[in-house]
């Protein structure tokens, strides 16, 4: 019987392994490509010369770090939405509760990352998640942050983060009161290390606000927004327009109904859950809570632009092009071209709050965030910047309340009663004071 031979049989040996070895090697160029060899892009800075953005845009390699979105993340849809549901590190936090001067409470969820040493000058980095989010929004940068050696601290605004209100009052969009606190509260726990801030979304209007109102005297040493919205009142100014600002509206009424109880005696939750405009929706809630008279009147109190000329820190803003929340339209490119410690880097893709890259995807405005934040403390905190002295905190006893089961009792803590005194020495705004300690008994730890 004949043995019928094939056209590939009777190649040699040597010439049939180089084609199936560029089969396969094309194939792994392509994967390859496709998963993390995106065309890379170089990011546009917008700043004005100074020797502070010199040294820090050197100093984190600005001009020189590319953004490689992969293929697959072109859509700005798919950069918005995928850091939602994508696997977050795992992170433990411990949660601590603040009591405000009005006996309002604020969540604060630090990490616990017990792998990092950490020193006295440690910087305390407080990340201020988006409107109606918590700490597992943010545990990518959190987790990044812990493991280069700073203290990451979630803020959570009351009633946010699954927190609970103890007075009928939620945070206004761009009230800083209650950042002020505890800004006033991790500088007097720990007086010797940089506070940085990074926010994301909606949150960065609190953090801008902050920023401009208490200008030199913020506590801060830098502050960092990552796809911010510049033209809040216009955003807020109609019905939600998109599939997004619709999520947004969604998740603030569920807030309100989680916590109807308590605001039942200031506002008619019914009648605020029952309407789907933004303006009427803050004129409902916020504007009772805060006695506005009209929209006018809120967003004079909370644009979070009304200041944005006194923020006196190294200031970093990242924006994508494609961000289907905030139109691209509204940056602002003067004013980082004003400002000699105001920097923007903008990107023609990444989504909002997005700028995923590699494979696995991971945040490329993280990374640039930290490093921007670690230029920025290690020029402002050098020897030869700090001739000055720190204040001294004397403390007195004070009150310190176990929360559990719903019953406050009381305690011993420390609480200064000087620090005031010593702000209005330094010229500093006093017109928060500091926070009561607020725990819960024992040591409430939750995993992401």
């Amino acid at each position: 019987m004949m043995l019928e031979l094939t056209y590939l049989s009777l190649l040699p040996g040597t010439v049939y392994l180089a084609i199936v070895g560029s089969i396969v090697f094309s194939v792994g160029v392509f994967m390859k490509r496709f998963f993390n060899m995106a065309p890379p892009e170089v990011p546009t800075l917008y700043y004005r010369e100074s020797s502070l953005n010199t040294y820090i845009i050197n100093k984190s390699k600005l001009k020189e770090r590319h953004f490689c979105p992969n293929y697959f993340l072109a859509s700005r849809h798919v950069q918005t939405i995928l850091p939602v549901i994508l696997p977050k590190p795992e992170v433990t936090y411990e949660r601590e509760y603040l009591q405000m001067r009005d006996k309002g409470v604020i969540a604060l969820d630090w990490v616990v990352h017990p792998h990092v040493k950490m020193k006295k000058k440690t910087t305390i980095l407080v990340v201020i998640p988006p409107l109606t989010e918590g700490a597992s929004h943010v545990t990518p940068m959190t987790h990044a942050a812990a493991t280069r050696g700073m203290r990451a601290v979630v803020f959570n605004r009351r009633g946010h983060g699954d927190s609970f209100l103890t007075t009928p009052k939620l945070q206004s969009y761009g009230d800083p009161s209650d950042l002020r606190q505890l800004i006033k509260y991790l500088k007097m726990l720990l007086p010797k290390s940089p506070l940085a801030a990074v926010a994301y979304g909606t949150g960065c209007g609190l953090l801008m606000s902050y920023l401009g109102e208490f200008g030199s005297s913020s506590l801060l040493t830098v502050g960092v927004c990552i796809s911010p919205c510049y033209d809040a009142p216009a955003r807020f100014a109609a019905k939600p327009s998109s599939v997004y600002d619709l999520l947004l509206m969604v998740r603030l009424k569920s807030l309100l109904c989680r916590h109807s109880k308590a605001l039942a005696p200031v506002i008619d939750v019914d009648r605020a859950v029952s309407t789907w405009s933004y303006p009427d929706f803050l004129r409902n809630v916020y504007g009772a809570l805060y006695g506005h008279a009209n929209m006018e009147e809120f967003w004079d109190m909370n644009d979070p632009l009304r200041d944005v000329d006194d923020i006196e820190v190294p200031f970093l803003c990242v924006n994508s092009l494609d961000d289907p929340i905030c139109a691209c339209a509204d940056i602002p490119y003067d004013l980082f071209k004003c400002y000699p410690n105001f920097l923007l880097v903008t990107t023609s893709k990444g989504g909002h709050c997005g700028f995923l890259e590699g494979f696995p995807p991971k945040s490329w405005s993280d990374s640039l965030s930290l490093d921007y934040v670690e230029a920025s403390v290690e020029l402002t905190t050098k020897p030869s910047q700090q001739s000055h002295h720190r204040p001294r905190f004397n403390t007195v006893s004070g009150q310190c309340y176990s929360y559990c089961n719903g019953t406050a009792v009381k305690s011993t803590a420390r609480t200064s009663r000087t620090y005031l005194q010593d702000m209005r020495q330094k010229g500093m705004s006093s017109k928060t004071g500091p926070a009561s300690i607020y725990r819960k008994s024992g040591t409430e730890r939750f995993t992401i």
